[in-house]
């Protein structure tokens, strides 16, 4: 038997942060099109169920209705499998599942754990408000099973993430739990339960800001229905895949400019970083070392410079300035007395007071970029 676990498609996502207007709408548009993707890749390997570990819209109140009729419709268009869906934090719409009536749509429910059954195979999820119900933990599913949960929220032992109720793992440990789909975080993890489970975010499907870096997709679970009850408890009845979907990544490239000061040369550098990139992702260049004072870092200008070969980049400047302070220590002007004041501040790090004096020394010369100004 074949499943699909997924989460965090956020389909109705505004995204105008970092996009324009008609970009924004692309996106969603592109967003939709990875789930229809990951669900014709479902038909195609004879994949009974797709679990949508939460967040399949973004917010109830930003939820557009020609995005919920296609992806209505993509799931009505596969009635030979069935759709798990678990509300997430994002999306509270419950009325999806009966707006045009999709048998094949099935939900949990949050007062208490609800099942599917398939076989030897039993899919259960439960739905939260702002905390996990002490009672969670008490879910103790046949051992003779392979047995999968499915929840939306924060991992404690993973990643902070405070807008999502916290999951405590250690407390489903020797559960006789197989394997925790979950959502939430939007990047791909996994790893051991115990030594019969594992637990799982198989993050989102497209990646929508500069926070959702690197490949995005689904996770393909491959099990064993008709293991022997050594092979359930070893761990060796289900087998995982991640599959990347995503029309476009997000790339966060970190390029070292230490001792380079010329326009052409900080060029130069940039596009060397980013020639193996697709001209169809999206880019932030994060420029980074040690450098002079005098350098002048125009990031504007740089971005500009490559904004067609790329559908979205932006450069941030994040070098450290090397000042040579004995340079100034008996400058008889307001420079000098600036950096003699910064420098007599005891609580405050070498590093910290490099990037003040850096910054003031700028504002004194009217030199500080939009980077610096934010």
């Amino acid at each position: 038997m074949k499943v699909i676990h997924c989460a965090d498609i956020h389909a109705d996502s505004k995204m105008d942060t970092h996009f324009t207007k008609e970009q924004a709408s692309q996106r969603r548009t592109e967003i939709v099109d990875a789930f229809a993707s990951m669900v014709a890749f479902a038909k195609q390997n004879d994949v009974r169920v797709i679990i949508i570990a939460g967040d399949l819209f973004d917010t109830k109140n930003g939820e557009q209705k020609t995005i919920k009729k296609r992806i209505s419709y993509i799931i009505s268009q596969a009635p030979q499998i069935d759709f798990l869906y678990l509300h997430g934090n994002h999306d509270e719409d419950v009325d999806f599942a009966s707006a045009d009536n999709l048998e094949n749509l099935k939900l949990f429910c949050k007062k208490e754990w609800k099942s599917y059954s398939y076989g030897n195979v039993e899919i259960y999820g439960r739905e939260f408000g702002d905390k996990v119900e002490a009672d969670t933990y008490n879910l103790n599913p046949d051992s003779k099973k392979i047995n999968i949960i499915t929840l939306h929220g924060q991992v404690a032992e993973y990643i902070a993430k405070k807008d999502a109720p916290v999951i405590s793992l250690p407390k489903f440990v020797n559960h006789n739990i197989d394997y925790i789909a979950l959502g939430h975080i939007h990047s791909y993890k996994i790893d051991k339960l115990d030594k019969r489970g594992q637990w799982c975010y198989s993050g989102c499907l497209e990646g929508r800001g500069f926070d959702e870096c690197g490949e995005k997709g689904f996770v393909l679970l491959d099990i064993d229905e008709n293991a022997d009850t050594a092979k359930i408890e070893s761990g060796n009845a289900i087998k995982c895949e991640f599959h990347s979907v995503a029309k476009r990544t997000i790339h966060e490239i970190s390029v070292d400019i230490s001792g380079i000061q010329s326009y052409n040369g900080i060029m130069d550098k940039i596009k060397e970083a980013v020639s193996e990139i697709p001209a169809k992702d999206i880019v932030e260049v994060m420029l980074t070392g040690e450098i002079s004072e005098d350098a002048e870092i125009e990031t504007e200008s740089y971005k500009n410079a490559l904004a067609s070969e790329f559908y979205i980049i932006r450069v941030k400047n994040k070098t450290v300035a090397k000042i040579e302070y004995e340079k100034y220590q008996n400058d008889v002007s307001l420079k000098g007395e600036f950096i003699r004041l910064v420098n007599s501040q005891k609580d405050l790090s070498d590093e910290d007071k490099a990037e003040i004096i850096m910054t003031g020394i700028k504002a004194l010369a009217g030199r500080l970029n939009k980077d610096e100004i934010n």
